[in-house]
């Protein structure tokens, strides 16, 4: 094993172990489920998650396995297919059996021998033969070897389990990659997109540095639909869907937000430069005709109407996406193929995307 790879390996083993001493701690049925929990928590990989979970345990200093699934279905479930679901989890809980067992055996070792070398201290208590001296040296030599084989074995079943684990870990990332997206457009779905917008929201609360809300709307979708059947309509989503991933980067979120509408998060990132990033998007969505490919008919030029907002103090995920959908609507209101960041007093409420 590699510098980096041991490195890594103990990285883990670390979490791993404070992942069941929490699980310990609060009394929580020790599940395939608590395991991640825990896990995620400990690797500070989830802003969101943490705070929920401070929240619980204050008020009840447990986590029952009723609390944990809430959480898990909140903050981790990846929504996987139910029968893929069960066999990773049927895994992953036979590999937490093995694990604890090790861990357990780990430390029926290091009791036995603290006890050998207890006897050990006892019995040099006074003066000792010279007898009694070599009796005592070959125990605790035997109790070493002992130990010493014990650990070795210890160690090569935790390295084997480590690789049965990283194993399912790859197929759980990729399970739950392909869980988080839209099959159609390659867009993260509305489930991921709500748990990323309030992990933005957070970062931005906490660092005083505003997130923009972009919200896309195709105009005349439905017309278009009827017109040029369904094929034609999903075509046009993914249109859409590749003029926006061209215009973001690193730690934007794209996302189909439902039906013809997308919704983009821009962390660290002011109304201006969203509102910029937004003219992009629709210049490109309006630049080219869309041709049916079946027949080669010109099925014209789409448009889609952008509302912007940026984040203020206090700000929760409804009123930050209610606000960019009032400035939407307000872009439809004024004629459609346009951005708007209107704010919310200003933008009329008699327009539905569905009819747009």
């Amino acid at each position: 094993m590699r510098v980096d790879e041991r490195a890594q390996y103990k990285t883990a083993l670390g979490l791993a172990k404070r992942a069941l001493e929490y699980i310990a701690q609060y009394g929580t049925p020790p599940t395939p489920h608590a395991f991640e929990l825990f896990y995620t928590v400990c690797a500070g990989q989830n802003a969101a998650l943490n705070k929920a979970l401070a929240s619980v345990i204050a008020d009840k200093r447990t986590l029952s396995a009723s609390d944990t699934e809430k959480l898990y279905e909140q903050f981790l479930s990846p929504e996987l297919p139910s029968g893929q679901m069960e066999t990773i989890g049927a895994k992953m809980g036979s590999e937490m059996t093995t694990l604890l067992s090790l861990l357990g055996t780990a430390a029926t070792s290091a009791n036995t021998y603290q006890a050998s070398l207890q006897n050990a201290e006892e019995r040099l208590t006074g003066t000792p033969s010279a007898q009694n001296i070599t009796e005592l040296f070959r125990s605790l030599h035997a109790a070493t070897q002992s130990m010493a084989s014990s650990n070795s074995e210890v160690a090569a079943n935790l390295e084997t389990s480590r690789a049965q684990v990283e194993q399912l870990e790859d197929c759980l990332k990729v399970a739950r990659e392909e869980s988080s997206r839209d099959p159609l457009t390659g867009l993260v779905n509305r489930r991921r997109f709500d748990l990323l917008l309030d992990e933005a929201l957070l970062g931005s609360a906490g660092s005083g540095v505003p997130t923009s809300l972009l919200v896309i709307d195709i105009d005349n979708f439905k017309t278009f639909n009827d017109t040029h059947g369904h094929v034609a309509g999903d075509s046009a989503l993914r249109y859409v869907a590749s003029c926006i991933k061209s215009n973001i980067k690193g730690q934007d979120t794209a996302a189909r937000y439902g039906g013809e509408e997308f919704s983009v998060i821009l962390p660290n990132t002011s109304i201006k430069h969203a509102m910029s990033l937004a003219e992009r998007i629709r210049h490109l969505v309006n630049a080219r005709h869309l041709v049916k490919k079946a027949t080669g008919m010109d099925m014209g030029r789409i448009s889609v109407s952008i509302g912007v907002t940026e984040s203020v103090e206090n700000d929760g995920a409804e009123s930050f996406i209610h606000r960019a959908d009032m400035c939407m609507y307000a872009a439809k209101n004024a004629g459609r193929n346009q951005v708007k960041d209107t704010p919310a007093e200003q933008a009329p409420q008699n327009v539905t995307t569905d009819a747009a």
